[in-house]
């Protein structure tokens, strides 16, 4: 014994050693997968930074080289311009018209703000605008610069408020140089800094976008941010110029504004055969803007799904904790659930019901003892078949008047919420037993359905000497029917001469007779059911002289005209049990006088149609002028127990016109009702000629 408990105690302390080690590798595991997972975000952010930098690089790369080539434009048109007006100076003097080039069109007043002549001391003296002061200029930087050098070219100054426009522009000069190589002036044209502002505007560089055009110098002549723009801002300072200087003419940078001290990622372009450099740009928050919504997605993602790494190892720790106190409670369960089985087998072995099982292919898995004793099994195994031939087999077992319909109508019968279904069938082996027969569809993983059947002989039988014994009390109780006591009421209140009373009672003695046939046929549908025209009696029969019989012998109430026969000369012949269809006739007569109170004519017609084709049949049609049926009540009209009328002014039971369908079908026939409410009702009999 102490040695038993040392080595459980032993083996204890290996399980707990073997889960710590499993425990460790979990949360070691679950480390890695964490650094991972953040390494991957974080490399998944710094990519997305740089598509959006690299693509906002690109697009400002197209749209610096568009505005350089908007400014290249404009300031070679300027140019034009002004030598075109420095050569004619040179040809006409004082006498060149600057007001007639403006007005023809020679000077864009869209571009340009004036246009005009410094002599060579500096008086403004000609102007494309109407002017009447002769303003000195010979202290402005585009006049100075001139007198200095004759190697400047076209001069493009700094922005500053025009003295002759009174506008904010940005001057464009050129040297008068005279034959003889002295200094006559300057061609100045005024340019509006807003011209190229407004061309800005529509690059749609966002509300803290920049766009601009800067001299080598450091000075901007039009700088635009969002919808606000500026002039001669100073940025000597900026990342451009230093590049510029090392002879990087173009290129890309991310640096604080050295006028708003705002981050943007900048393009840069220097004018060719200029002194000048255009300039776009992003603000690095709006241009980020995408990238910093999808890291934060990427960041909370990542946080979710650490979150739920360590959720899962903690779940699998403490899963593994529990294994081992289950592992104990399953051995018990197991144990239970082998107990439940063999008392399960017990129940079903010795239980008086049988029971046949199907595995989840719906073959016969299992039978048991009272099955093998209701069917008389004998040694014939069931195991293995189908569901379909152990129908087949066990249809052969059965009487064709209980047959077994089949595994598949029983499972079209079950319901959702209740899946059950029954049926009755007769074994003829053995002696003809009555089984109840159930279907119990399952949802085990071994068991796809149950059959089970219940040997209800004894209640059949019961239910058999009930339904007779009814029959039987009906059958004494029935009261005379209206024709006998119509021809007796006649007897006892005429006074007839022999002959005629002795037709009468003629009559009386044969309706008695013929109603007694019509009772039994009342008295027991269901024998007329079970039975299937077994007890029909099938002879040659004219239908021309059954209906004169019928009309002859039925009693019409009291002020109605009896019914009118249709009939052709040649002579009609069914083979027909006569009594059964005098019998549905007579219904079908006795209906039309029912539902037709306020009168009106009941036609009996007899034709014979279709006489040429290979199956010649004979119609009999009655027709009535009464209240007709709705197409829901004639749907119904042959139904058990049935009535049209449930005033309860008409008399009847409701089995007539299910009497007559059943007799129509004995004799290969068909019944067709045709009715329109309010209009009558026309019941057709089709029989084989």
């Amino acid at each position: 014994m102490p040695e038993t408990t040392t080595s459980g105690a032993v083996v204890h302390g290996t399980a707990i050693a073997s889960q710590r080690r499993i425990s460790l590798l979990i949360w070691l595991a679950a480390g890695i997968l964490i650094l991972l997972t953040w390494w991957h975000v974080f490399a998944l952010v710094g990519q997305s930074r740089q598509r959006e930098l690299r693509s906002a690089e690109q697009d400002l790369g197209n749209l610096t080289r568009l505005t350089q080539e908007h400014a290249i434009r404009t300031l070679r048109s300027a140019d034009q311009v002004i030598r075109f007006i420095q050569s004619r100076y040179l040809e006409i003097g004082d006498r060149i018209d600057l007001q007639g080039m403006s007005a023809s069109g020679v000077i864009d007043n869209a571009i340009f703000n004036q246009v005009g002549i410094i002599n060579a001391k500096g008086i403004y003296i000609l102007s494309n605008l109407p002017t009447t002061n002769r303003m000195d200029l010979s202290d402005r930087e585009h006049f100075k610069v001139h007198i200095a050098s004759d190697q400047v070219g076209l001069f493009v100054s700094q922005p500053l408020l025009g003295r002759a426009s009174g506008k904010w522009s940005i001057q464009m000069t050129r040297r008068i140089t005279r034959p003889n190589g002295d200094f006559g002036g300057v061609v100045v044209a005024s340019i509006d800094p807003g011209y190229f502002s407004s061309f800005y505007s529509a690059l749609n560089l966002g509300p803290k976008g920049l766009a601009a055009l800067f001299g080598l110098d450091g000075v901007s002549r039009v700088r635009r941010v969002g919808t606000r723009e500026g002039y001669g801002y100073n940025a000597q300072d900026a990342t451009m110029f230093k590049r510029i200087g090392r002879g990087q003419l173009a290129g890309a940078y991310t640096q604080p504004s050295v006028i708003d001290g705002m981050e943007r990622l900048y393009y840069y372009r220097k004018v060719p055969d200029y002194d000048l450099v255009v300039i776009a740009g992003f603000e690095i928050q709006e241009l980020l803007a995408n990238h910093l919504q999808a890291r934060n997605a990427l960041l909370a993602q990542a946080g979710v799904m650490t979150l739920l790494v360590l959720a899962l190892a903690g779940a699998i720790v403490r899963h593994l904790r529990r294994i081992r106190a289950e592992m104990a409670a399953r051995q018990s369960a197991q144990s239970q659930v082998e107990d439940r089985t063999q008392q399960l087998s017990a129940i079903f072995t010795m239980s008086p019901d049988g029971f046949v099982s199907f595995d989840q292919k719906r073959r016969v898995k299992y039978v048991n003892p009272a099955f093998v004793n209701m069917t008389a099994l004998g040694e014939e195994r069931l195991e293995g078949l189908d569901e379909q031939d152990f129908s087949n087999w066990l249809t052969r077992r059965c009487s064709a008047t209980a047959p077994f319909n089949g595994i598949a109508a029983l499972r079209d019968h079950v319901m959702d919420e209740k899946p059950e279904a029954r049926e009755l069938i007769q074994i003829n082996r053995d002696g003809k037993r009555m089984l109840q027969v159930g279907l119990r569809c399952s949802e085990s993983s071994t068991v796809s359905q149950i059959l089970y059947f219940r040997d209800v002989t004894p209640e059949f039988e019961v239910d058999q000497m009930k339904s007779d014994f009814l029959a039987t009390a009906a059958h004494e109780l029935r009261t005379p029917m209206q024709s006998i006591l119509g021809f007796s009421e006649v007897l006892l209140h005429h006074d007839l001469d022999n002959e005629a009373r002795r037709e009468l009672l003629g009559i009386i003695y044969q309706e008695s007779g013929q109603m007694a046939r019509i009772l039994d046929e009342l008295l027991d549908l269901a024998r007329i059911e079970a039975r299937r025209g077994k007890d029909f009696r099938f002879t040659r029969v004219c239908l021309q002289d059954l209906a004169n019989d019928l009309v002859r012998a039925f009693m019409p109430a009291a002020g109605r005209a009896a019914p009118e026969l249709r009939m052709k000369e040649a002579l009609v012949y069914v083979m027909a049990d006569a009594g059964k269809l005098r019998q549905a006739l007579l219904n079908v007569l006795s209906n039309a006088y029912k539902y037709s109170p306020a009168g009106g004519s009941v036609v009996l017609q007899i034709e014979c149609g279709n006489e040429a084709g290979p199956a010649p049949r004979a119609w009999i049609h009655i027709t009535d002028q009464g209240i007709g049926m709705t197409p829901q009540q004639r749907e119904r009209v042959c139904e058990r127990f049935y009535r049209a009328d449930t005033s309860g002014k008409i008399p009847g039971t409701g089995l007539g016109m299910r009497i007559v369908k059943e007799i129509c079908e004995m004799h290969g026939g068909e019944l067709i009702i045709t009715s329109s409410l309010g209009l009558g009702t026309r019941v057709s009999l089709s029989l084989p000629c």
